[in-house]
């Protein structure tokens, strides 16, 4: 091979000039068709005599083509033959590349690629070069090999032997190599600890290896973790700029022994560990958490004097500390806890320097006061020791409310110390942190409530440092407390307002927009603020427009659902206003995704621009007088044409709620629900259950008349084919209750029944979901249904699965289905003989249903009104609770509380004429029918029926 060429080609690949980088892409194209091109090239990687830009070039081209070919079958593909060579020289370019940071990354990326493709034993060869002790290079190339080997099988839970076997082959050399450099306070020596510390962490990150079973061996891997979280930093990392020193390879070590012993903790040591044994657990706590408290202990009386610990370690450690409160180690920190509060836990409350808050508001809040953030911090660790501590061991309390005293005592003795303000807005922190128990029962506060606000919240909302009025806002937000004395209410509410109206700090108004939602729940603020409506939802809007964040279209919702009457003559501006601000906000949120960016700021974006979405939803529920169709049409279409996944179920649900205000379809409708089942067949078949409601408002509301010739029904018909004879794993029952709709609508057999039979077969569909099917296809056409099921033996079966989910089917509208089912199927004249014997079951059937409708048309009607228990254990002390809690009246409901193709039946006004038909068609069925009624002591309640005021069960039904 020509390699000046070479290089010139790879220098070329680096150009600004697009046509000259096009230009040697190709001919690279060329060369890697030749055998053994890869391998020179990882040799030219190592090669000093080449520059080192064309050496990057390699390294880059190496990992490209490794990640792109290794052990693809076609002509570009690397071959089985050069395979070998390319692993050895791969090798040995590490081992001469180990310093080089721009290089090694990718010949890293290159053996990443390789492991993940296949088998490669490493094992003896990282041992090999762990036992070379003076040679830096090889140590360094053993380690890179070593973590790489274990992050390829972290998650191989089928087989750990592989991975046990380079940990004893290797953690004993590792004990050694720990034993030499722990000493050491170089930056090198601080690297190779940071990557023995990441070697540990996938060792341990699935379930615990074989080699750490030992106790010995445990308690020294424990040991060598915690003496590098106490080693003490370099004055050459004090020397750096705080910000700088969390970069510092020898920081990054101590943080991870931080956070190896608290992941461990979490995985291993905890009760509700599922990875681990009840013995091992107990072992742990009693032999390990003790050890590694006291040592968290000392360094936590060390930060009050001064001494440095990054945030990332003071998170795990405080991290560890929330495990141990309920787990056995809480025996080891109650006794510290007091101490380890006003040492570690407040002070990582309080802010220890104003900035942020100064520089870049947006930030500030974002870091400080975005919930919606995963922020692995020590104040979010901080508070979340807070709050389990309260919720589990509430005894713990009084310390809290101690604290809360001192620190605003304090501060009201000099309330011109920022040092002390900067220690009020942590004790607001705190006082939000506890305030889900200070209403307790046992509460010793629990009818001082009010007083606690006006004590501790209430100055701060007129104070002169602007960050407490932001921290005093929020924590009404957060307490959303039912103020009992009206005159502290005012106060609160003339603060907050004040704030959100005058104030020109952008972090202010936010927070007390915030705390305004919470308000508005109490009629007083209501009646103060309803004339002033409008005014604030303008301002909302602009700050929405200057800050992307979700809380601010949170408070629009709320202000929209609370005030719709003040905000219809300004609803179609408002809703505008707001898809105006979606496309926006969405248009710039798919050209950052195009760009490849996935930082906060798209999540962002996205969390902003689904609040508007919920704006407009509750926009049309609330306002239901004012049609916003024309406002929603261009935001439905973006999301649409665009393939906006995020945003595609909060769009859905808005055309659901659109069809469901209007009870008809319109032109503009028909066209997004053509746009809607395109969208499902090219980017979103994998979101069914965002479509069916909206499908559902289309049968319901657009299918009456028509039939599955129609365009309009047979686009659907055409998509649910495609679902329900998918081999994949689609929302199968989603389709089976839209074509359950479809065919009550349509009133006609569904050609799909056969197919629908053959998945249930093959039992990839629920019971009831096939059931209802059933039941829908025999009110629809007895005949044709029951000749289907008979012609494939499964008459008798079916509806002995219909009998085993009775329970199931005890809702108005199944109730409804079964009875129009049922009354179907009497009059049938073709009933097949495996039937004969069940006629009589089958009619009892009927007049249970008849007898349990008025009870469930109560229990309906009981939800919508919130008078009275809606499930089954109506009358028993705390049932309500107890069915909500749980779920038991949950799913089964939901069609009763939606309009659906039985809505508008009264079973009551059918049934006589329907049943009296029963005798016309099928006299002997009728006879057969009546004598089980008799002998079963219905006959009664048939007569009841036959003779009832139809008047007050329609108008139970309509009020349900």
């Amino acid at each position: 091979m020509d390699k000046s060429q070479i290089l010139n080609v790879l220098a070329h690949t680096l150009s600004p000039d697009y046509e000259v980088r096009k230009s040697a892409e190709a001919q690279l194209e060329q060369y890697e068709r030749q055998p053994g091109f890869t391998a020179y090239c990882l040799s030219l990687c190592c090669d000093e005599e080449v520059a080192f830009g064309q050496r990057i070039s390699a390294s880059i081209f190496v990992k490209n083509r490794i990640s792109y070919y290794w052990n693809l079958n076609e002509e570009k593909g690397i071959k089985l033959a050069e395979q070998e060579e390319i692993k050895m020289r791969l090798i040995d370019a590490l081992v001469k590349t180990f310093d080089q940071s721009s290089i090694r990354p990718q010949l890293t990326m290159a053996l990443r690629h390789i492991l993940n493709r296949g088998t490669w034993g490493l094992d003896d060869m990282i041992v090999d070069f762990l036992q070379i002790k003076d040679n830096i290079s090889v140590i360094y190339t053993a380690l890179i090999l070593l973590y790489e080997a274990l992050r390829n099988l972290r998650f191989n839970q089928a087989d750990r032997t592989l991975l046990d076997t380079y940990v004893n082959k290797t953690f004993p050399l590792l004990e050694g190599l720990i034993g030499q450099i722990l000493p050491q306070s170089d930056y090198r020596s601080g690297e190779l600890l940071y990557m023995i510390m990441k070697i540990f962490k996938y060792s341990i990150l699935a379930s615990i290896p074989q080699y750490l079973f030992d106790p010995a061996k445990l308690s020294t891997w424990i040991s060598f973790h915690l003496h590098i979280i106490q080693k003490p930093d370099d004055q050459t990392v004090l020397d750096l700029e705080p910000s700088d020193r969390p970069l510092d390879k020898r920081v990054k070590a101590r943080k991870w022994a931080f956070a190896n012993l608290h992941k461990y903790y979490a995985r291993y040591g905890v009760p509700i560990s599922k990875n681990t044994t009840p013995e091992y657990i107990s072992f742990f706590n009693k032999t390990y958490v003790n050890e590694i408290l006291k040592v968290y202990f000392s360094l936590i009386e060390k930060t009050t004097q001064g001494y440095w610990l990054d945030d990332n370690s003071l998170y795990h450690l405080i991290s560890f500390l929330e495990k141990t409160i309920l787990s056995e180690g809480w025996e080891y920190l109650h006794p510290h806890y007091d101490t380890v509060l006003r040492m570690l836990l407040f002070p990582s409350l309080c802010q220890k320097d104003l900035e942020l808050f100064e520089d870049d508001p947006e930030e500030y809040i974002r870091r400080y006061f975005d919930v919606n953030r995963d922020s692995k911090t020590p104040d979010v660790a901080a508070v979340d020791v807070l709050f389990v501590t309260v919720h589990h061991k509430f005894e713990m309390l009084p310390l809290f409310l101690n604290l809360l005293n001192e620190v605003f005592n304090q501060f009201n003795s000099d309330p011109t110390s920022l040092e002390f303000a900067l220690k009020a807005e942590g004790g607001l922190r705190l006082l939000s942190s506890i305030s889900p128990v200070l209403g307790k029962e046992q509460s010793p506060i629990k009818d001082q409530i009010d007083d606690v606000i006006n004590a501790f919240v209430v100055p701060q909302l007129t104070s002169p440092f602007e960050f407490l009025r932001v921290r005093s806002c929020e924590t009404i937000s957060i307490l959303s407390h039912n103020f009992t004395n009206k005159a502290i209410l005012s106060k609160v509410f003339e603060g907050v307002y004040s704030n959100f109206q005058n104030n020109t700090c952008l972090a202010i108004q936010i927070e007390a927009a915030d705390a305004m939602k919470v308000l508005i729940s109490d009629p007083l603020v209501v009646d103060v603020v309803r004339n002033d409506v409008p005014a604030i939802m303008s301002k909302l809007l602009l700050l929405s427009k200057s800050f992307e964040l979700d809380m601010i279209g949170e408070v629009m919702e709320e202000f929209v659902i609370n005030f719709s009457v003040e905000l219809e003559p300004f609803a179609k501006d408002l809703a505008q206003n707001l898809t105006d601000q979606f496309t926006n906000a969405a248009t710039e949120l798919v050209e950052l995704q195009t760009a490849g960016c996935n930082d906060d700021s798209v999540l962002d974006k996205e969390y902003q621009a689904v609040s508007y979405i919920k704006t407009l939803t509750s926009m049309i529920v609330y306002m239901p007088k004012v049609n916003l169709e024309s406002t929603l049409v261009p935001l439905i279409k973006f999301v649409l044409d665009n393939a906006c996944v995020a945003f595609l179920g909060e769009a859905l649900e808005l055309l659901e709620c659109q069809t469901l205000n209007c009870k008809q379809i319109s032109p503009a409708m028909w066209e997004l629900y053509k746009e809607a089942v395109d969208s499902f067949q090219t980017f979103a078949s994998d979101y069914l259950e965002y479509y069916i409601p909206f499908f559902e408002n289309i049968i319901t509301y657009g299918f009456k008349g028509l039939n599955y010739d129609s365009p309009e029904v047979s686009i659907l018909q055409n998509l649910l084919a495609e679902i329900i004879a998918s081999p994949y794993e689609y929302d199968t029952a989603g389709a089976f209750e839209i074509m359950e709709y479809m065919i009550l609508t349509t009133n006609q057999f569904n050609p799909l029944f056969s197919t629908c039979l053959a998945k249930f077969l093959k039992e990839e569909v629920t019971d009831l979901a096939m059931i209802k099917v059933l039941l829908a296809s025999l009110k629809a056409d007895p005949v044709l249904t029951l000749r289907t099921i008979e012609g494939k033996n499964m008459t008798v079966r079916l509806f002995e699965v219909w009998h085993h989910n009775k329970s199931s089917l005890n809702n108005v509208y199944t109730l409804k289905l079964q009875i129009y089912a049922l009354l179907s199927f009497f009059q049938c004249q073709e009933v097949p003989m495996s039937m004969d014997g069940f006629i009589g079951q089958l009619a009892i059937k009927l007049i249970q249903c008849l007898q349990e409708l008025p009870g469930a048309l109560n229990r309906a009607q009981s939800a919508l009104t919130g008078t009275a228990n809606t499930g089954t254990n109506a009358g028993t002390p705390g049932a309500d609770d107890f069915d909500n809690e749980y779920g038991l009246y949950g799913e089964e409901e939901d069609d009763d509380f939606k309009d659906n193709p039985l809505s508008e039946c009264n079973v009551y006004q059918d049934f006589e004429a329907l049943f009296i038909n029963i005798a016309r068609v099928n006299e002997v069925n009728f006879r057969i029918m009546l004598n089980a009624l008799q002998n079963s002591g219905l006959i009664g309640v048939l007569r009841n029926v036959l003779s009832y005021d139809g008047q007050v069960a329609l108008g139970l039904e309509q009020a349900a």
